[in-house]
């Protein structure tokens, strides 16, 4: 909401004793710039994760120099990832207008009545710029109602250091040598293996780590018909996977509820190995922040039966219904994804551009060494299977993955359980 310029008692007072004077003189004064303004609200997360310019610390003068050539406010309304979704659905569910740009990850699907298919008008140059699966996640019933803005796979993260002197030369490239390379570097007090299992939901949560893994082992997630395809031997492998790597993991990854908190073991140089977004590189090269400046690198997550695989993080931005001015939202949106804008993106934030064009440029692969990486992750499969329930599919899958991973299920009976309230769940789809 744009705050009125501050009038003081005493201004008032002045004004009122100018008398008639005053009445002759209003009429000549300019309007003031914020009258002329059109306010525009956007609701994102809270850095580290991924946040637009204005909200994050970077393309902070052609923001400005976007909102004057534009006549355009735009305000922030940022929460912590965890509680993204929530509020938003709340939100929604009230048919008030709260904002006019939003940021999703892995809810489009859930959310599309809500939202302006825009996708579509997008400029041509900009769409021939983007990986051709970028709408694959904001895409449902045949209507593209957002537009990914960071290239965010899951790849491996690793500590050479600690990898050296458990006798290892080079990162795992399978899930027998990742188990084999954990459980070697799991000494003096530190851990091979680190992640978040605190949270089952969404992307980022338990039951995202378990789909890569699945992948990797030759399965998926639902069938033709959207029946529950993973109680099945890809399924049980995938989450015992998970379960032998426990031994070998933080203690606290099994509560850990955020990615943030796994990292910063890692950036404390407790842990030799986790899957994680590209963000990372940025803050574990920060020696303000982190114990391993020069000692970390990355490398496509070790194949299982079928080959290495990952999951998108899905990172997009998306218009509301009931926002004033899609147009404007549109031209935001497109700004946010300037060419200089996503190299300024990655580069001060570590958030990788979603543009290809950006991402082979020089100075981005310079800065950021694991981007080689991530496109090399590209290459192979990296379905996240968003739905319309998705958060009620990864609550389901990602509580029971976490009782086996705690040691309180069978990796079998974890999976069939797992199953039945999947299926109860797409049964109420349709």
């Amino acid at each position: 909401m744009n705050r009125l310029p501050f009038i003081d008692r005493r201004s008032l007072i002045k004004t009122a004793a100018s008398g008639a004077a005053a009445a002759l003189v209003l009429p000549s004064l300019s309007r003031p710039s914020w009258a002329d303004e059109t306010a525009l609200s956007v609701f994102s997360p809270l850095p580290p994760d991924p946040a637009p310019p204005g909200a994050a610390k970077f393309s902070e003068e052609a923001f400005a120099a976007w909102q004057k050539a534009n006549s355009a406010k735009v305000t922030y309304d940022m929460v912590a990832w965890p509680q993204l979704h929530d509020k938003m659905a709340t939100a929604f569910a009230s048919g008030e207008h709260v904002w006019d740009v939003v940021y999703m990850s892995g809810w489009v699907p859930e959310l599309a009545k809500f939202l302006v298919p825009f996708a579509k008008n997008l400029p041509k140059e900009l769409i021939d710029d983007l990986p051709k699966s970028s709408f694959s996640t904001v895409t449902w019933d045949g209507q593209s109602s957002g537009v990914v803005f960071t290239l965010s796979l899951l790849t491996l993260f690793y500590n050479t250091e600690l990898l050296q002197k458990a006798g290892f030369t080079a990162p795992p490239k399978t899930w027998d040598e990742l188990k084999n390379v954990a459980k070697e570097c799991t000494r003096d007090g530190n851990y091979g293996w680190v992640l978040n299992y605190g949270d089952p939901a969404g992307i980022g949560g338990t039951a995202s780590y378990w789909m890569c893994f699945l992948q990797q082992a030759g399965g998926k997630l639902y069938n033709e018909d959207g029946s529950p395809a993973f109680n099945s031997d890809a399924g049980i492998l995938a989450l015992q996977m998970m379960m032998d790597l426990m031994p070998y993991s933080d203690p606290g990854s099994i509560s850990y509820v955020g990615i943030n908190d796994a990292t910063n073991v890692m950036t404390a140089g407790k842990a030799a190995m986790m899957m994680n977004w590209p963000f990372m590189w940025k803050p574990a090269n920060d020696p303000a922040s982190s114990k391993i400046v020069g000692k970390l690198a990355g490398a496509l997550l070790p194949a299982g039966p079928a080959g290495s695989a990952s999951i998108d993080g899905t990172d997009a931005w998306t218009i509301t219904k009931t926002s004033k001015n899609p147009e404007l939202a549109t031209k935001l949106i497109e700004f946010y994804l300037d060419k200089d804008v996503q190299k300024r993106q990655a580069i001060d934030t570590g958030w990788l551009p979603i543009r290809l064009s950006v991402l082979s440029d020089p100075d981005v692969q310079k800065a950021l060494p694991n981007a080689a990486v991530v496109l090399e992750q590209a290459n192979h499969p990296y379905d996240s299977y968003v739905t319309p329930d998705y958060n009620e599919v990864t609550v389901a899958l990602g509580t029971e993955i976490n009782k086996a991973l705690a040691g309180k299920s069978s990796a079998k009976d974890a999976i069939a359980e797992a199953a039945n309230l999947v299926a109860a769940i797409v049964k109420k789809r349709g």
